[in-house]
């Protein structure tokens, strides 16, 4: 998407990386960044950065992390799992990254999700997904019974098997180019190599204030590679959310969700889910989302992104800093 004068771009990446052996582990590199485009005529100006990066063990626990910050205390998350466990975790031994919204906040909450989204990657490669957990000798994601884990697989969708597991048959991935087009201000920071089995789970938020208002435009995406292609991958879940919330208070006062990409047709009705947050405030969405818009009521998927926009709230008091004082 093209710069807005005014705006700031957030954007992130977690790339799984498998190794070409079963006996080494499961790597997750993750990047962070804002930036800011006073005028789309110049570059823009980068605001901040951080990183992680993790290794985990077959069955997604963490043999260890690190990243830009605080180091000594993400060496400490090693033997959780990424999700409930480790956000346990965070919220006692780094809660002001949480409160201020940041950019190492965002890739270790994301963290969760691309570790679960880890096993894709094997889906377009010879053997699939069953393969893969054959040579690493752990039972196949494929056959997790389903039922109820999101709106499309309530009992007696076509989206389930008489099993209850995803209906693979119908399921819908289509292929797409790499979405890494732009300078490098606007695109996504350095990828790694993506020539083995991989996952990619990729985040862009503008904000930017007009008037009274704070509006959003936010895309998300998951995909992985296809064995032997470099320039297409496999695309799973896109949506971008346009949204404007009041500036002051930061309650959510419209929102309109564009589902890109989804697998089943019964997916199509996840977009209209949002609406539940209408009225409500931005700083409270990672609590809300969950509650809400809990198993058959939302998209895991959506209620990721839209759980996500929590960040406005960290990412105004930036944009305010930028458009005061004009400098880095």
């Amino acid at each position: 998407m093209a710069r807005r004068g005014g705006s700031l771009r957030r954007t992130s990446s977690l790339q799984s990386l498998w190794p070409a052996s079963a006996s080494q582990p499961l790597r997750i590199i993750g990047r962070s960044r804002d930036s800011f485009s006073r005028d789309p005529a110049h570059p823009a100006e980068q605001v901040g950065t951080d990183w992680i990066e993790a290794t985990l063990d077959n069955e997604l626990r963490l043999l260890a992390l690190t990243g830009s910050r605080h180091s000594d205390r993400l060496a400490s998350f090693a033997g959780l799992r990424p999700g409930g466990e480790m956000r346990k975790a965070m919220a006692a031994a780094i809660p002001q990254e949480a409160r201020r919204e940041t950019l190492l906040h965002r890739l270790l909450d994301d963290l969760a999700g691309a570790s679960f989204m880890s096993r894709a990657a094997w889906q377009s490669w010879p053997g699939g997904v069953e393969d893969y957990a054959r040579r690493y000798g752990i039972a196949s994601p494929m056959d997790r019974v389903m039922t109820g884990i999101c709106l499309s697989y309530v009992p007696g969708s076509s989206a389930l098997t008489e099993t209850g597991m995803g209906n693979k048959a119908i399921s819908d991935h289509p292929p797409g180019p790499l979405p890494l087009a732009g300078t490098e201000d606007d695109a996504f920071h350095t990828l790694h190599d993506h020539s083995g089995a991989n996952q990619w789970r990729l985040r862009r938020t503008d904000l930017w204030q007009d008037g009274d208002g704070l509006f959003v435009d936010a895309w998300f995406q998951d995909s992985s590679g296809i064995h032997g292609e470099t320039e297409r991958r496999t695309i799973y879940h896109e949506y971008t959310i346009r949204a404007r919330f009041d500036d002051a208070a930061l309650d959510l006062q419209s929102i309109d969700v564009d589902g890109h990409v989804l697998p089943y047709r019964s997916c199509w009705g996840a977009p209209g889910t949002a609406a539940v947050l209408l009225g409500r405030n931005a700083r409270d969405f990672r609590i809300l989302v969950p509650t809400l818009l809990r198993g058959s009521a939302g998209c895991t998927h959506l209620n990721d992104m839209l759980r996500a926009l929590q960040d406005v709230a960290g990412m105004r008091d930036t944009l305010a800093d930028r458009q005061k004082t004009g400098s880095p």
